[in-house]
């Protein structure tokens, strides 16, 4: 009784912060704020193929909603303009699933309008050119980029038209006059990032033709299990994935095939990215003295054997090897949590004992780094994803599935308990302790969350400057994970409501961040940007060669025997195996290739490095609409 009185308590206290007590006009503000942020978004979604021209148009995919790649430069004025002003229009499968699941959930979880059979069907319909096709049978692995099929090698890559013409255009441009022009302007710095993008023009080239990957295909099986489970209400759209991925197991096959399992004999599975290695190395030391196997979803679905035929067809995952990226392992969880729980993937996944031991390892990686706040490297731990707080909300929405399903009973399987129970405390602690310290509060009583992009800006006289480029992207994400976590759904009443024992921080803290959200979304004064995705370098100190690694071979296999130059050509340099404690503490403090260990992460807005991003406005506005929606609900 006291429990239930806490819980009333409170969320009289929530209504009365946002409605002014039992004023009901603030509904229709937030109804009014929500169809606007819809309407938004619709508009955003490409209507037809807009072809690319060199230097008058990029290709617009029709079906997608809008991302672009910008490059993280910081610090003086003209940086900051750089950052700014420099965008390739992308076409991605990223973007439009996040946007079409992040407004499916607004649907169901909160009181946001419902897709349209045609937006639905444009954005599902694009997906089908995501799929690998190298496969000579129907699969659900995807890519991040459509793949093309080049005639001259009869396969088919991953080719992001815009990207790939912006490389091709800088051949016909004057780039030494560009540069010189830039340093007569005392431009020195832009001058020198631009001509060491230059330098590099192949290796980005090469980075494009990348294979399918794991966190695209999960969070393919994700929107489609939210539509299995929506299927009554958008039938259209059931059909339609459905027919697209005919093939289901092909994506949990592809997990026993390619994960990392550190502690196996066989060099084609126990290698990884030195990198990794390097962030994930506690882990393993606490797996490795309890007498446990480990087995990890990794990034790519490719090995080093398919590497070495691949690489030439131009279809290779960057630096030759694969990496372990928790968010990409939070999306898989996810993927195959919802799945299960949703009926579109017999439980029996599960029972076998490899899937049951990758399920369970990863979960147990992504607790151990929630509890250890990323090992202080979040340059390596979300090696492709750099926001922490996107990746809060991709562990937070397991717990949901978890927590809904076992209302209504017993878990389908054991090893879901066990993801529970590792997920729930890690999310209900130290998940939420990180979100809450890094809010800040306005006098209003409103709350913002910061995460980098734009704070490592000044002014002539050397005074920082705060431009807050994606303030409202991880205020609204901070909103969900701390939504996700702290509130129950009912499947039957088809609403939501706040845990018995919800701390008051926590719901003083949402409730800020709504008020903020539905004030500043789209008054103009914060831009609606994000870093949603990144090249695995972050600048020159996160390159792998300067982390610990003990094998060292050309791409053929032959291994090389001088550890002090880089080769002139291709070649793999990465962790294979297990390396003891104090042998990898003593690596640590050794140089590779001439270079010390890059122990300490100094930011992402170190003004001695850039590094390029991605970033979506509808991305954005999607998670702020869910937000809010779901917020609404809940209180009202």
């Amino acid at each position: 009784m006291a429990a239930l009185s806490l819980s009333l308590l409170l969320t009289l206290s929530t209504c009365s912060l946002v409605l002014a007590a039992t004023d009901t006009s603030k509904f229709k503000i937030t109804s009014t704020f929500v169809e606007r942020l819809f309407k938004m978004i619709s508009e955003d979604q490409v209507q037809k193929e807009v072809p690319y021209i060199p230097f008058r148009q990029w290709h617009r995919a029709k079906g997608v909603y809008t991302s672009g790649v910008k490059i993280n430069f910081n610090g003086p004025q003209y940086m900051t303009e750089a950052r700014r002003l420099m965008n390739v229009i992308d076409n991605n499968m990223f973007v439009t699933a996040w946007v079409t699941t992040s407004l499916l959930e607004a649907f169901k979880y909160g009181d946001a309008p419902k897709l349209s059979d045609t937006q639905l069907s444009l954005a599902l319909n694009v997906f089908q050119n995501f799929h690998d096709k190298n496969k000579p049978y129907n699969t659900s692995t995807m890519s991040f980029w459509p793949q093309v099929y080049n005639q001259t090698l009869q396969v088919w890559q991953c080719t992001p038209q815009n990207l790939l013409g912006v490389f091709q255009m800088i051949g016909d441009l004057p780039l030494n006059t560009l540069e010189e022009i830039l340093k007569i302007f005392g431009l020195n710095n832009l001058a020198k990032d631009i001509e060491l993008i230059l330098n590099q023009k192949d290796i980005f080239v090469r980075a494009f033709h990348i294979p399918p990957d794991f966190d695209d295909t999960f969070v393919n099986l994700g929107l489609g299990s939210l539509l299995y489970q929506m299927r009554d209400q958008f039938q259209t759209g059931w059909q339609l994935w459905s027919s697209q991925n005919t093939n289901i197991t092909s994506a949990i096959d592809a997990l026993k095939k390619y994960a990392y399992r550190p502690f196996s004999s066989d060099p084609n599975q126990n290698t990884i990215d030195p990198r990794t290695y390097l962030y994930i190395r506690k882990f393993l030391d606490q797996a490795r003295s309890e007498g446990k196997e480990v087995a990890l979803v990794p990034t790519w679905i490719q090995s080093i054997e398919e590497v070495r035929t691949m690489f030439y067809l131009g279809v290779n995952m960057p630096f030759q090897l694969n990496n372990v990226d928790v968010t990409v392992s939070a999306n898989t969880i996810y993927g195959m949590t919802s799945s299960i729980l949703s009926g579109l993937v017999s439980p029996d996944v599960l029972r076998d004992p490899e899937l049951e031991q990758i399920y369970l390892n990863t979960s147990s990686l992504i607790t151990f780094e929630v509890r250890n706040n990323l090992t202080d490297r979040p340059d390596l731990a979300l090696t492709y994803y750099p926001s922490q707080i996107e990746f809060y909300w991709f562990v937070a929405r397991t717990l949901t599935e978890l927590e809904t399903a076992k209302r209504k009973g017993p878990l389908p399987v054991p090893a879901m308990d066990a993801v529970y129970k590792m997920f729930k405390t890690a999310a209900e602690g130290e998940m939420t302790k990180q979100i809450l310290s890094k809010a800040r509060v306005e006098p209003t009583e409103k709350v913002y969350l910061d995460d980098f992009l734009g704070d490592g800006d000044y002014n002539h006289r050397n005074e920082s400057i705060i431009h807050a480029e994606d303030r409202i992207f991880t205020t609204a994400m901070a909103a969900n994970a701390l939504m996700y976590t702290w509130s129950v759904y009912d499947e039957k009443t088809k609403t939501s409501h706040w845990k018995d024992d919800i701390p008051p921080q926590v719901l003083t803290t949402i409730t800020g961040c709504i008020n903020w959200l539905m004030e500043h979304t789209t008054d103009g004064k914060y831009e609606p940007w994000n870093v949603f995705f990144s090249g695995s370098a972050k600048g020159y100190s996160s390159l792998p060669f300067w982390y610990p690694g003990n094998r060292f071979e050309y791409l053929n296999g032959t291994a090389i025997d001088d550890w002090s130059n880089i080769p002139n050509t291709t070649f793999l340099y990465g962790v294979q195996g297990y390396i003891p404690t104090d042998r990898y503490d003593a690596m640590l403090n050794q140089t590779h290739f001439g270079q010390p260990t890059p122990i300490t992460f100094n930011g992402f807005n170190d003004p001695t490095t850039f590094f390029p991003f991605w970033s979506s406005a509808p991305y954005t506005y999607s998670t702020t609409l869910l937000a809010v929606s779901r917020f609404s609900n809940i209180v009202g």
